[in-house]
């Protein structure tokens, strides 16, 4: 199934709101992170629809979280593929099954005993003007991977540094695109751009960029976006205030980075 624009999710989620008559107390009521606001920038198309809104959504509306959008549907699908079952005979859990467990909370999701839960982070990061940072890392959820999956995949030094987080903007498509949701490791070694090239979570001032960077021979950095229409150019020579959060490992289309 073709994946929706930002627009057209938005236009999607008013017609799934439409005989909402109180969205704000709908936000409140079923926990959609950043309440009344947020609701108002996701329908208005300002905002992609985060994985945890989606939740909210679904959950409010008692629907599957595939509805408010094909690449909900799409993640539910690569969950249920990495969610391995913990010894023979156990079924793996079906996709519908999964989307009826993510779009209601309240039924508990099966994984494996020794299955890595990685923590969905409320920050996100910016792939244009960057994304403003909250206060703290607020964790507003979790995924749970199997642990052979990651080690044949990402191969991080500690598996419990991973994080999930989501981009918005399209400086760095086709890489990844406005809403993917990013794994990200941020482990010591992986806080390194000058030990390899990759695609890092930045942190300048107040916001956070997701930017390709990659290291010079003269011992500098220069930070790049993958859009070939984007023109964003930046040579870190260490005057620059800029913090390496992580290096993404996996952008949720599939795509190894």
């Amino acid at each position: 199934m073709k994946e929706w624009t930002t627009e057209e999710e938005a236009a999607n989620l008013r017609r799934l709101l439409a005989s909402v008559k109180n969205k704000a107390q709908f936000a409140k009521d079923f926990g959609v992170p950043g309440g009344a606001s947020m609701l108002s920038q996701h329908q208005s198309g300002h905002r992609p629809i985060s994985l945890e809104a989606a939740k909210a959504y679904a959950r409010g509306l008692g629907i599957s979280i595939g509805e408010i959008a094909p690449r909900f549907a799409k993640l539910v699908s690569d969950v249920s593929e990495l969610t391995q079952p913990a010894a023979a005979g156990h079924e793996e859990p079906s996709g519908e099954r999964l989307a009826r467990v993510i779009g209601n909370p309240s039924i508990p999701a099966y994984h494996a005993p020794d299955a890595v839960l990685v923590p969905v982070l409320a920050n996100s990061a910016s792939m244009g003007g960057g994304e403003a940072l909250l206060e703290s890392d607020v964790i507003v959820g979790d995924l749970a991977l199997s642990p052979h999956w990651i080690n044949q995949h990402i191969r991080p030094q500690n598996p419990r540094e991973l994080r999930f987080i989501h981009a918005y903007g399209d400086s760095m498509a086709p890489t990844f695109t406005d809403g993917d949701v990013l794994l990200v490791d941020t482990g010591i070694g992986a806080r390194d751009p000058t030990s390899r090239e990759g695609v890092y979570v930045l942190q300048a001032g107040d916001k956070n960029y997701v930017k390709r960077v990659t290291p010079t021979f003269d011992g500098k950095l220069q930070v790049t976006s993958d859009n070939p229409s984007s023109k964003t150019v930046q040579v870190l020579n260490g005057d620059h205030q800029v913090q390496v959060l992580g290096r993404v490992v996996w952008a949720w289309n599939g795509k190894r980075l």
